[in-house]
């Protein structure tokens, strides 16, 4: 087990919590869900590509690990980072990513355990950007997770 298996396995969840999140992409199609991403969003490899493709957005990118001694499991700190289009003047574009942050939240809250494996912690942090930046808007969840760890030998 690695904390890219821990990667994988909350890719995959977040993908079916914010499924039904219904959002619009760039291009005005209305959109079930969000693009999950691990780490970064994809490179963009051409001039014809654009970044804007890749909304509504989660990406999920490990942040950093500790472990206290060697009966502890390891603490890796998960950081769900979401983006959204809104072209709406209206300017509530953020409402779709605090009720994203809210799911993700919720669904760690009730029930902590990750493929069976994996334990959410409940001091979770949440943040909304602090300027305008119409018509995108972001967001993000800090979660940490337990993570069983092989023990020292002798």
């Amino acid at each position: 087990m690695t904390i890219l298996n821990l990667q994988d396995a909350l890719a995959d969840e977040i993908g079916r919590v914010l499924k039904g999140i219904g959002t619009k992409n760039v291009s005005g199609e209305n959109v079930d869900g969000v693009n999950v991403y691990k780490q970064d969003l994809p490179i963009v490899q051409s001039d014809e590509e654009d970044e804007t493709k890749f909304f509504p957005y989660a990406i999920i990118r490990l942040y950093d690990g500790r472990t206290e001694d060697d009966d502890s499991p390891w603490t890796v700190t998960a950081d769900i980072h979401l983006g959204v289009h809104d072209a709406d003047l209206d300017n509530q574009g953020h409402q779709h990513v605090a009720t994203m942050i809210q799911r993700i939240a919720n669904r760690f809250a009730e029930e902590p355990l990750l493929d069976h494996k994996y334990r959410a912690q409940q001091d979770m942090e949440w943040a909304l950007q602090d300027e305008n930046t119409h018509p995108y808007f972001f967001g993000g969840i800090r979660i940490k997770f337990s993570v069983p760890k092989i023990g020292r030998r002798g």
